[in-house]
């Protein structure tokens, strides 16, 4: 079932052991995230992905969570594993991206779930970022810089002995298509072959 957020806890921060200092560009991102527009549209993704989830099956991982660890995971430049493990570990990230005393989500479903915001989305979110942080003073918009969205998977070592094995591969399976689409009306004689060999020298 889709969960938009979890409760908010004000006194996360100060029921926390040791004094905790948030830096200002978190506190301003923190804001910017705030907004309805971009938790619409990530909703509506993903929400488009299994809509029967907006009335049934057990709880997910809230929008605003995802949205949160996508942004902090793109912002610090973590893989899958290193987001959960920084952010399960951190109290800072737990109080940016809303997690609070809950579970924090493992490795694959952050990718699952970062996955399910499609590209166009995407854009919407870097466009109404850039335009709220214009109209707080955080940001000129002169320009942007933004990630890729890329799922980790498991690939062989771009060798380059194996990146010739693969062309070959390749073109010989698009030669044997060819082969079959043009249908050739002769075929190839093979023809025998020598191989001249020298006498010993006496």
């Amino acid at each position: 079932m889709l969960i938009v957020a979890y409760p908010h806890d004000a006194t996360f921060l100060e029921r926390a052991p040791f004094p905790v200092r948030l830096e200002r560009k978190l506190i301003e991102m923190d804001q910017l995230l705030d907004d309805p527009k971009l938790l619409l549209a990530a909703s509506n993704d993903l929400l488009h992905s299994a809509p029967q989830a907006a009335w049934n099956g057990r709880p997910a991982t809230p929008v605003v969570v995802t949205l949160r660890c996508a942004v902090a995971r793109a912002l610090m430049g973590w893989s899958y594993e290193s987001a959960h493990q920084e952010i399960a570990g951190s109290v800072k990230w737990r109080w940016f991206c809303r997690i609070y005393d809950q579970s924090v989500p493992n490795h694959s479903t952050l990718r699952d779930r970062e996955a399910l915001i499609r590209p166009t989305t995407l854009q919407q979110l870097h466009r109404r970022v850039v335009q709220l942080a214009h109209a707080e003073g955080v940001t000129q918009g002169q320009k942007l810089r933004t990630d890729g969205t890329v799922i980790e998977t498991n690939i062989h070592y771009p060798t380059d002995s194996q990146l010739l094995c693969d062309s070959v591969r390749v073109l010989g399976r698009l030669l044997a298509h060819a082969r079959t689409w043009l249908k050739p009306q002769t075929t190839v004689e093979k023809k025998p072959f020598a191989i001249a060999v020298a006498a010993p020298a006496s």
